[in-house]
C-alpha cells in the first residue's frame, strides 16, 4: 500500500492524527483540525500575490524484503531520482533523511531482533535494498515562482527590466502534490517489483523474521 499526506505548508506544520482524516480535505492533511487555519493561510497568499512551498510525506507499507541493489539501480536512488523528477520538488529525504546529521549512530543504526528491526530511520531500505520495513519519502516543493508581485529579471538583450506573472495563480503547488507523489513511488516500486522477479525468479529469502 502507498500513501501519502501533506506534513507542512509554508510554515505550518501538521500534525499527524490519522490516515482516515487525509482523504477527507483538498490538502490531504493528516489532521482536520488545522484545515481551516490552511485555507485562512492560503487566502491570505492569494490576495497577497505570494506563495510559499510545502512538504508531503508517502509511506510504501508491505513492500518485500530484497528489492533493489546495492550500487547500481539502489532503490532508494530510483526513488531519490524520481521525486525530484516531480515539478517544484528541490529536496528529497528517505527515513531520517536530514534528521540523520544531528543523530549518533548509537540512535540512528537500526538495531535487530528475531521479531525484525527495532527502529527504521534508514526509511525501509539499507545498502539500496529494501528491507521489509515501511519505506518512508518526504519531499520539500518550493514555492509558485510564478507570482503577481514584481520581480526584477533581464529582456531578450539582456537588459535589466521587470515581471508581474497575471492570471491564474498558485500560491501552493505543493497542496496538489500528495497524489503525484504517491503515484511516483508506487511507480518505482512496480519497476523494481518487476526487475526482482526476472532476476530471481521464484527464490524466496531463506531468513523469515517475524
Amino acid at each position: 500500500m502507498v500513501r501519502g499526506y501533506l506534513a507542512q505548508v509554508g510554515p505550518h506544520k501538521i500534525a499527524f492524527d490519522s490516515w482516515n482524516a487525509v482523504e477527507g480535505n483538498p490538502f490531504f492533511a493528516p489532521d482536520a483540525g488545522i484545515v481551516p487555519q490552511l485555507e485562512e493561510f492560503m487566502d491570505a497568499l492569494r490576495e497577497a500575490g505570494d506563495s510559499c512551498g510545502a512538504r508531503v510525506n508517502v509511506v510504501a507499507s508491505g513492500v518485500p524484503v530484497g528489492w533493489g541493489e546495492p550500487v547500481y539501480g539502489r532503490l532508494d536512488a530510483d526513488i531519490a531520482a524520481a521525486m525530484m523528477g516531480i515539478n517544484a520538488v528541490k529536496g528529497v529525504e528517505i527515513g531520517a533523511g536530514f534528521a540523520a546529521v544531528t543523530q549518533k549512530g548509537s540512535e540512528h543504526g537500526d538495531e535487530m531482533s528475531p521479531q525484525g528491526f527495532l527502529s527504521n530511520n534508514n526509511g525501509g531500505v539499507l545498502g539500496g535494498i529494501s528491507t521489509g520495513q515501511d519505506i518512508t519519502v518526504s519531499i520539500a516543493l518550493k514555492p509558485t515562482s510564478s507570482i503577481r508581485l514584481p520581480r526584477r529579471t533581464i529582456d531578450a538583450k539582456g537588459q535589466a527590466t521587470t515581471i508581474e506573472t497575471t492570471g491564474r495563480h498558485d500560491p501552493c503547488v505543493g497542496i496538489r502534490a500528495t497524489p503525484v507523489a504517491e503515484a511516483m513511488l508506487a511507480c518505482v516500486l512496480m519497476d523494481h517489483a518487476l526487475r526482482h522477479r526476472a532476476q530471481c525468479g521464484d527464490v524466496t529469502p531463506p531468513l523469515a523474521l517475524g
